[in-house]
């Protein structure tokens, strides 16, 4: 996975301009009082295009986006919670005796081979189960995902979520507790007639108060969220894109109980 596509994705996701990261950085450089924490634009583009940034910038980078240090170290191939399974000692490579001036003796390099970055999905304990929720792109607990899937996860195009198991807004279509995939390739809410409820286009939405998977109408500057008419929901109307935004259609939901996978064909 390219890491700076995927932190490009991540600011597109969340509608933040490049300058305004610059405003932002900017600010908690002069409060720190170390222009290192500064992130320019061309800096920000030279991360986007593949640079690995310092520390400090992506300290930055991390709260402009409002996500934990440790969700963009990922990308990078570092996660933090693999140093708590972590012997105290760590293994001393040809690389780093001879930088040291160590005289260690080694067996057949060959066998040191540096490990695979792995991307999988984590289903944070701190999540509130009753809320539905954007899953976070961290390296645990893949195999918990449909076999189907795992072979195939792009992150950069798709994400998942977990729909709360207070989440009754979709009635029987996505019930609570069931885990959706989001293309986020497809963010433009669809104006079409449809023959049953079940073709409309569901759509996964961050607003002010959290996050929605509903259908969607657009009206002038508002994004109205619409619920199924059996769940007794009312609509619910948000300011786009300041208090509410699409992050993608709903292309796969793996539903709970019944364990079956049910698939949307979205027409381009």
């Amino acid at each position: 996975m390219h890491p700076g596509k995927w932190i490009r994705a991540l600011r597109e996701e969340r509608f933040i301009k490049p300058s305004e990261i610059e405003r932002i950085t900017k600010q908690i450089a002069d409060t720190r009082g170390n222009p290192e924490f500064y992130v320019p634009h061309s800096t920000l583009a030279d991360i986007e295009a593949g640079s690995i940034p310092g520390i400090y910038k992506l300290f930055s980078l991390a709260l402009s986006y409002k996500v934990p240090l440790d969700e963009l170290l990922l990308p990078f191939g570092v996660d933090p919670a693999e140093t708590a399974d972590q012997p105290a000692t760590i293994p001393v490579t040809r690389a780093t005796a001879d930088m040291l001036n160590l005289d260690v003796p080694f067996a057949d390099e060959s066998a040191v081979r540096e490990p695979p970055f792995r991307f999988q999905l984590n289903f944070d304990a701190k999540v509130n189960p009753a809320d539905t929720v954007l899953l976070k792109l961290q390296s645990q607990e893949l195999a918990i995902l449909p076999p189907a899937l795992q072979s195939r996860i792009d992150p950069v195009r798709y994400r998942y979520a977990l729909i709360g198991s207070n989440d009754d807004r979709m009635g029987d279509i996505l019930p609570p507790r069931s885990m959706v995939e989001i293309d986020t390739s497809q963010k433009r809410v669809q104006l079409s007639r449809w023959k049953s409820l079940l073709e409309r286009p569901i759509y996964f939405i961050w607003h002010n108060e959290g996050y929605a998977c509903e259908w969607c109408q657009v009206d002038g500057g508002d994004l109205i969220l619409i619920p199924h008419p059996i769940s007794g929901h009312p609509v619910r109307r948000f300011k786009m894109p300041g208090d509410a935004n699409v992050l993608g259609t709903v292309t796969n939901a793996w539903l709970p109980f019944q364990r079956m996978k049910r698939k949307r064909e979205i027409a381009s």
